[in-house]
């Protein structure tokens, strides 16, 4: 049996929107979280075209970690 090689990396998924509330809908949060995500280099806008595979896999890690003090 071959030993597999594990590559972690970012999701490469790029959506077309006209500002970060419509980005907010498309990714299920506010404004203030897509700012604060952008601020971080979560989000990266090329124009109307945002990458956010790393904002996705953000917002899960968060989900996961407050679901553990609940």
């Amino acid at each position: 049996m071959k030993d597999q090689e594990v590559v972690m990396g970012a999701r490469h998924e790029v959506v077309l929107v006209g500002d970060g509330k419509d980005l907010g809908t498309v990714l299920g949060c506010s404004e203030d979280t897509v700012e604060d995500m952008r601020d971080m280099g979560y989000v990266e806008s090329r124009g109307e075209l945002w990458s956010v595979g790393p904002a996705r896999d953000y917002l899960r890690d968060q989900a996961w970690a407050d679901g553990l003090w609940d």
